[in-house]
């Protein structure tokens, strides 16, 4: 199980073949899944980071710019990415100039520019 930062909700992920899916994979003791839910994924507004229990912890963001042989080509702008690796590549290099030289924050360029949908949250993981 892993938690979805955009949704705020538990989604399932297989590592074997790299699939997430908001259902539990066929099987699941359903008793035990309760429990488990119970424990670890209570309400939105429980969760410790939401109650300003940060010690220990830390904030990373980013920008992610995907290319036609990402693991899922497509993002939240764009249905199928056809860029290259070296492309993609490029872009990140023009956008980390952009940002070291202070013309825009991480932020704001992750909000308009990144395939991840933590672009609604200016790149906030």
């Amino acid at each position: 199980m892993r938690h979805s930062n955009s949704k705020n909700l538990p989604y399932y992920f297989n590592p074997a073949t790299k699939e997430s899916k908001w259902e539990p994979p066929a099987g699941t003791d359903s008793d035990k899944l309760k429990t488990f839910m119970g424990h670890n994924h209570s309400a939105p507004g429980a969760r410790p980071e939401a109650l300003g229990a940060t010690e220990g912890k830390i904030r990373a963001s980013h920008l992610l710019v995907k290319h036609n042989k990402s693991r899922r080509a497509s993002s939240w702008k764009t249905p199928e990415i056809t860029r290259s690796k070296a492309e993609a590549r490029d872009m990140i290099e023009e956008y980390q100039d952009r940002i070291n030289s202070g013309e825009i924050t991480l932020g704001d360029l992750a909000k308009t520019e990144s395939d991840c949908s933590s672009a609604r949250k200016n790149g906030d993981l």
